[in-house]
């Protein structure tokens, strides 16, 4: 237990400080940013579940570090909410809805990517 909190500690941290560049970097695109980051980690998310275990020897600890912790810290769910009901608040609903659907249906989009790409490494790695 103790190793697969390190793991999820150390990549928690990495993926934190990522997210931090990058927000930092496209300031100005605050919105279209955590969009894309979502976006991104939802993709990473189902492929590294899906497809790691089938390409490499990794324990289920470091699983965790990489899953929850990389890109549970890399994605924001929270500024995400957040975002949208500012958007709400300040521009309308009309906006507001338009973000929170173009994230969903992105997201789920990407999941799906990385779960049909996973699933086709799978395939070629099984005898």
């Amino acid at each position: 237990m103790l190793k697969r909190i390190g793991y999820i500690f150390i990549f928690g941290f990495i993926g934190s400080l990522i997210r931090l560049w990058l927000t930092t970097i496209f300031a100005q695109y605050h919105f279209v940013t955590v969009l894309a980051i979502n976006v991104l980690g939802s993709f990473l998310l189902a492929l590294i579940t899906g497809a790691l275990p089938f390409v490499v020897p990794i324990s289920p600890e470091l699983l965790s570090g990489l899953s929850v912790g990389l890109v549970g810290s890399f994605t924001t769910f929270s500024t995400f909410c957040v975002d949208t009901v500012n958007l709400g608040t300040q521009q309308g609903f009309l906006l507001a809805a338009t973000y929170w659907a173009i994230s969903l249906v992105l997201g789920i989009l990407a999941a799906s990517w990385g779960f049909s790409l996973s699933h086709r490494i799978q395939q070629r790695r099984l005898p």
